[in-house]
């Protein structure tokens, strides 16, 4: 069994004396440990490091950035050329004297690129396109058609013209708020003459609305009949009267404008007065924190369309309230100031 055994031990040893040679180890016997395995270095392994070479950072850096920058001019062109079809003068009055429904498209496309000047800032400075909108104006008063549509795209125009900041449609303005036949048109260019004004006074340098026509007719219409238009007109006063040079006959106006029968021009009066630091302003200021004084204002809210519904109107009313007593707060801290 002894024999046996060591001559089973001879066999292994014989038969283990070869390391194993496969695709993972590479190898030989090494003198104190047959089953050493000679190692490779990494460096052997990689391909050598060299640094990248001219051609290679073109391709994969500068040829795309100069494809990025083709597509980019490329739709800076179009979107150029495309700005500029909206914006041209001609093709917007001929869309707007069309005679289909395009041109309320036309019209309201026309009123939001007034109100995006980052956008189209051209667009609000074109005295070519205001003159030919006031003349399209001028026109449409004259024939006073009281067609729903016509009366809608008046008010349109009107309100457009007040979004400019080149005064090329004032005389229209004037026009259609003292002679439109429709009440609301002629309201609606009131308020285009206070939102001119505005916009021309921020100019740098400012360019204030100051003229005796300006004049003659704001005064003429603070005296009309009709309540609604008297109370635009005091908005509109207030606006024109706070120009360095401005009439003091429309300061004048707004005092006696303060004890107008009518709420809501008395509140505009007194609004007005409290930015110019009038001595009649706080009498007419404090009347605008008056409950009674504010229910006659929000009784004018009324449902116009059988569409609005009864918690619309609240909302409507909540909303004026809450517009006039900011307004007298305002008028407060300026008076304090």
């Amino acid at each position: 069994c002894r024999q046996s055994l060591q001559t089973l031990q001879k066999t292994f040893l014989m038969s283990s004396s070869i390391p194993p040679q496969n695709e993972f180890s590479q190898g030989v016997a090494d003198v104190d440990n047959r089953y050493a395995r000679a190692r490779t270095s990494t460096d052997e392994l990689l391909p050598p490091v060299e640094p990248p070479s001219a051609g290679f950072i073109i391709q994969l850096f500068v040829i795309p950035a100069v494809i990025v920058a083709a597509v980019v001019a490329v739709w800076f062109v179009i979107e150029s050329l495309a700005r500029r079809g909206e914006q041209d003068p001609a093709q917007i009055v001929k869309a707007l004297r069309s005679n289909n429904q395009a041109r309320f498209q036309q019209a309201k496309e026309l009123a939001d690129m007034l109100r995006m000047p980052q956008r189209y800032p051209e667009l609000k400075m074109s005295h070519d396109l205001s003159h030919q909108i006031a003349a399209y104006v001028d026109e449409m008063v004259a024939a006073g058609r009281p067609e729903d549509a016509e009366v809608t795209m008046r008010i349109f125009l009107v309100t457009a013209l007040g979004e400019f900041q080149v005064d090329d449609g004032l005389p229209a303005l004037l026009n259609a708020a003292q002679n439109d036949p429709e009440r609301d048109v002629r309201r609606r260019a009131v308020n285009a003459i206070a939102v001119l004004a505005g916009a021309m006074a921020g100019l740098k340098p400012p360019a204030p609305l100051e003229s005796e026509e300006l004049t003659a007719a704001l005064l003429k219409l603070a005296d009309d009949q009709d309540e609604l238009v008297r109370s635009e007109t005091t908005f509109a006063i207030g606006v024109v009267a706070g120009g360095p040079d401005a009439d003091p006959r429309l300061v004048e106006k707004l005092a006696e404008l303060a004890e107008d029968p009518y709420t809501d021009a008395r509140f505009n009066a007194a609004a007005a007065l409290a930015r110019l630091g009038n001595p009649a302003a706080p009498a007419a200021v404090a009347e605008m924190f008056d409950a009674e004084s504010l229910a006659s204002s929000l009784s004018g809210e009324k449902a116009l369309t059988p569409e609005v519904t009864a918690e619309s109107l609240a909302a409507q009313k909540a909303f004026k309230r809450n517009m006039i007593l900011s307004s007298a707060l305002k008028s407060t801290n300026l008076l304090l100031a």
